[in-house]
């Protein structure tokens, strides 16, 4: 076949309809995309003047096609592109580009899609400070990931990005490209499927031998999205997903001038762990509102669980002479979990922390601080009995890791939720602040053989503890911060 580019400035059309006018983008790896004039949308207007009938090209309908491009002769490209029209051919939603069609000319596939002139949400890269804006964004995309995950069976992208999502002539974002997608669980042959995608917005699960497609995916990839429109750089680096995998990691801080629950929602979409993630419905949900997550009217618990620590803490406000309110407060609610974790066995303290978790999701400071002693590295008798009832080992006694626990999950949890509380910095806890930074500096400054020294964020850590510290007038903790820091600057 004749060079694309020569098609287009000999004025030959391709495939015998279409006009390519221009290139739009390159991706450098499978295809161009084209702007291109579908002339069989043409009106031919009759001319009294000229007593003929002329075509008035300007009425005509300008589209996009994707015009593969093929690596060798063993290439599957056709297959690919063909999959690619497929996978989407039944969905009909407002927040995804639908390709048109999907043909063959001249042995090179090409599908056509619909021209948004307005472009992609890359131009949005490191600019995105509007919220009402920003929640608009997120409202779009979520519901489109929630529409292809909740389609039987499930579609996952497995490239969402900021260039694969466009602004569409009636201002919606869509979701594009849906060239590596596939059903939940399956593989397709002929390409490594697990392995394609741009790598900066790929899920560490991705990297994984085992891997099987799953939404959480596309949720990680949405978090990596939004964190670029804030900040203007990817959250892990070029290496996205893998070098989260690989060095467990929290997320990098978000920007303080972006709102908290975004914050939060961004955080929680990055989460290592796929079952952490929230899902794109939940995402959608809260995009409604306005706010992550909804703000909830009650208790939403498994039923023993919710009967539980309802009784319980019914039964403090009766002896407090408390009438049973409409709605829990998050003070009440954490009364109740509190009572469970302290029980001393294990289902009740296993049930206090998933109200704890429900709770910490709302972004409740002491909650998320009660988790993170629980799967900290402490040596205080509490935070051990706990890890005793769950069944949580640690390093022995008489190590440089002693009491720290041994698995690496354990360990990234309790780093993820002191990082949450260090984000979140809320000024009613000061004491909780204090303490949350002070342990997380730990991890980076303390002696040990698991995690990677970084003496330049421990003594940021230390100082912002510090701070905290100071407010609330915890001198004790105060001078053993000022210890580590002395310790830190000696060593220089």
């Amino acid at each position: 076949m004749k060079d694309i580019s020569s098609i287009a400035e000999s004025g030959v059309l391709f495939d015998g309809r279409y006009r390519l006018l221009r290139t739009l983008s390159s991706d450098g790896g499978t295809a161009d995309v084209w702007l291109a004039l579908d002339t069989n949308t043409i009106d031919e207007v009759y001319s009294e003047e000229e007593d003929a009938v002329t075509s008035r090209e300007d009425s005509g309908i300008k589209v996009a096609i994707k015009i593969y491009r093929p690596k060798n002769a063993l290439d599957f490209g056709e297959q690919r592109f063909r999959d690619e029209f497929k996978i989407v051919f039944n969905c009909h939603h407002a927040n995804l580009v639908q390709p048109i069609n999907f043909s063959i000319y001249d042995g090179v596939p090409y599908l056509v899609l619909p021209y948004c002139r307005k472009g992609s949400s890359e131009q949005l890269s490191g600019k995105m400070t509007d919220r009402k804006e920003f929640w608009r964004y997120i409202s779009d995309v979520s519901s489109g990931l929630a529409y292809l995950h909740a389609f039987n069976p499930t579609i996952v992208h497995h490239d969402i990005k900021p260039a694969n999502i466009l602004l569409d002539d009636n201002g919606n974002y869509a979701i594009t490209d849906f060239g590596i997608s596939s059903h939940r669980g399956l593989n397709r042959d002929g390409y490594e499927e697990t392995r394609s995608g741009t790598m900066a917005y790929m899920a560490p699960e991705r990297f994984r031998d085992e891997y099987e497609s799953m939404p959480e995916s596309d949720i990680w990839s949405f978090g990596a999205t939004l964190y670029e429109l804030t900040t203007g750089k990817v959250p892990f680096g070029e290496d996205g997903g893998r070098a989260q995998l690989e060095s467990g990691l929290p997320v990098p801080p978000i920007p303080q001038t972006v709102p908290k629950d975004i914050r939060r929602l961004i955080s929680d979409c990055l989460s290592l762990d796929p079952s952490r993630r929230p899902s794109a419905s939940a995402i959608s949900k809260a995009a409604q509102s306005g706010h992550y997550p909804p703000r909830p009217y009650g208790i939403y618990m498994a039923g023993g669980i919710a009967a539980c620590v309802l009784a319980v803490v019914i039964a403090l406000l009766a002896l407090s002479g408390k009438h049973e309110p409409e709605h829990l407060s998050d003070e009440e609610v954490f009364a109740g979990a509190m009572i469970l974790v302290n029980a001393g066995d294990a289902a009740s303290l296993s049930e206090g922390l998933d109200i704890l978790d429900s709770l910490g999701s709302t972004g409740f400071v002491p909650a998320l601080y009660e988790q993170a002693f629980t799967y900290g590295w402490y040596s205080d008798s509490a935070s051990v009995a706990r890890k005793r009832l769950l069944g949580i080992e640690m390093y022995p006694q008489g190590t440089d890791e002693a009491f720290l626990p041994t698995s690496y999950t354990v360990n990234n949890k309790a780093i993820w939720l002191f990082t949450r509380i260090e984000e979140i910095s809320d000024p009613a806890y000061p004491d909780i602040n204090a303490n949350a930074l002070y342990r997380l500096a730990c991890y980076y400054v303390n002696p040990n053989k698991v995690f990677m020294r970084d003496e330049e964020r421990g003594k940021l850590l230390l100082e912002q503890s510090r701070t905290w510290a100071d407010q609330c007038g915890d001198t004790l903790l105060t001078g053993r911060i000022e210890r580590g820091i002395d310790l830190l600057e000696n060593r220089k």
